[in-house]
């Protein structure tokens, strides 16, 4: 038989089992790369090449490039994309560490945009204990940092915003900015109490994990959909015990965090004739966070409201109980976006 032709043959079947053996990445990805861990490849005319290969130096003429040639949806094989995930598990872990060592604001938005990046594989894979001990004292370090720098909190925010990173990501990170600014400017609780609300802030989510991201874009859920997500406090409880230092209050936090939310009304049908009454000043200030930060940011199924028309619904909740604290809402944010 012809040796070439056998080459041919054997190049076509390779060729044509590599996307069995390839897993996409997005091209956020590869910004806080210093070099290429592995071979990263693309689709020229339906076919998989070599569009970055292992080692190659990663800066901004790089991906000015992809982005030219329209390379944005990106893949590397399954084997190897651990390496990238590994990558930004040592930048972030760095990043954290050095926070205070520098530009202030420079190194916020790096460690923020690392930390999301980071959620996004622990929401793969929210067994791995090390990217869940990662992420808690990644998040532990975040808030030390922003308790110190309050005057940064608004352009950390924007700066953030302008990554557009996918809201199931981000909005962990700017409901929790949030809580800690509200509870920082209330002078009354310890910066301890704030650090523990922090963490529960962020990690109240972690049972999303178990719908696919493509879910969450859906206008219409089904009702085995619906009835997962509306469980995801509980799942998050379940991923969380026992493997981070979240202390039983906050866990009941967690589990209560949807007494005040959108949930019910963008995406789970319509409300409970008896909704679940807010337990606790900490849980209504969680919740509230939560439900301002999703109403003012768009989502694939709806566009954002006005921030008047969410204090005007949180009102609504919470005014008759919590007067003082929702006006302290109300300057406080009347202060950010100013």
């Amino acid at each position: 038989m012809d040796y070439n032709y056998i080459m041919e043959l054997f190049t076509a079947i390779c060729h044509n089992s590599l996307p069995l053996r390839l897993t996409p990445l997005s091209i956020r990805e590869l910004f806080f790369l210093q070099k290429i861990p592995c071979n990263i490849y693309g689709l020229d005319e339906g076919l998989f090449t070599i569009v970055l290969k292992e080692k190659a130096v990663m800066n901004k003429d790089t991906l000015k490039d992809l982005v030219f040639k329209k390379q944005v949806t990106l893949f590397a094989k399954k084997d190897e994309y651990k390496k990238i995930i590994e990558s930004h598990q040592n930048n972030l872990r760095n990043v954290s560490r050095s926070l205070s060592i520098g530009d202030p604001l420079v190194n916020c938005k790096k460690h923020m945009n690392l930390l999301t990046i980071n959620l996004q594989y622990l929401l793969a894979n929210p067994i791995d204990d090390d990217l869940l001990n990662l992420q808690f004292q990644s998040v532990t370090n975040l808030s030390a940092f922003l308790m110190n720098n309050i005057g940064l909190h608004k352009s950390i925010y924007e700066e953030y915003l302008k990554q557009k990173h996918y809201y199931v990501f981000a909005q962990p990170l700017i409901s929790s900015l949030f809580l800690l600014g509200v509870l920082k400017q209330s002078l009354v609780i310890s910066n301890k109490e704030i650090e523990s609300l922090f963490l529960t802030s962020y990690f109240k989510d972690v049972g999303m994990s178990t719908i696919p991201i493509s879910v969450y874009d859906k206008k219409d859920l089904s009702e085995a959909e619906k009835e997962i997500l509306m469980k995801h406090p509980a799942t998050s409880i379940k991923i969380l015990s026992g493997r981070v230092s979240i202390g039983t209050p906050y866990l009941k936090i967690i589990e209560q965090h949807h007494s005040i939310s959108l949930l019910e009304s963008e995406q789970a049908g319509p409300p409970p004739k008896n909704p679940p009454l807010l337990r606790g000043f900490e849980t209504m200030m969680v919740s509230v966070m939560d439900l301002i930060s999703a109403m003012i940011s768009d989502r694939p199924y709806r566009k954002k409201t006005t921030l008047f028309d969410a204090l005007e619904l949180v009102k609504s909740h919470i005014s008759d109980k919590y007067p003082q604290e929702f006006r302290l809402m109300v300057v406080y944010f009347k202060q950010f976006f100013n």
